[in-house]
């Protein structure tokens, strides 16, 4: 099975609407060690052709669900606490969206300490995990590699955001 198949979610409990996208969760490899988790919403409209976004939540230390479950995600939970509605603004209306928990510890994701035993922790080491995480993104999802890209957040995702964009760049310009 590969990866790609072992992450797709084909039931979600609690949707009270008919979903017309496909998603997937699971982990993505960042520095060695470090496995930061995501929920991926294809579109909604052109999963084929829409552009793909990286959101990136804020804190430092808020996962990528808090966006997901009540932000521009494609569902909300309902007041009774065991049923999503649909968020009729979702960004994968018209887009492909990534949303991942980071920086590591944050959320699923986690350090295995055996493989990487430094408690070092900055914003570079974070911007060079989600940059290795959107590689090894694409390395599952080889369709998206050729696609408008979209790097965005909230709060402190507004030093994420350019910090990880500074590590694609250097990476494409080496």
């Amino acid at each position: 099975v590969s990866r790609k198949e072992a992450d797709k979610i084909y039931d979600l409990p609690g949707v009270t609407f008919e979903l017309n996208f496909n998603q997937y969760a699971g982990y993505l490899n960042g520095i060695k060690g470090n496995y930061l988790h995501y929920w991926f919403v294809e579109s909604q409209r052109n999963p084929d052709n829409d552009p793909l976004v990286l959101w990136l939540s804020g804190g430092p230390g808020c996962s990528g669900y808090t966006a997901l479950a009540w932000g521009n995600g494609p569902f909300r939970p309902n007041r009774d606490g065991s049923t999503l509605f649909e968020n009729v603004y979702s960004w994968n209306k018209i887009a492909n969206v990534i949303f991942i928990d980071s920086p590591r510890g944050v959320g699923f994701s986690f350090q295995n300490k055996t493989e990487n035993p430094s408690e070092e922790w900055s914003d570079d080491l974070t911007a060079v995990d989600l940059k290795l995480a959107l590689l090894d993104f694409l390395d599952v999802f080889p369709e998206y590699k050729n696609r408008p890209f979209y790097l965005t957040g909230e709060s402190y995702g507004g030093v994420y955001v350019p910090s990880t964009a500074v590590k694609l760049i250097d990476m494409i310009q080496v």
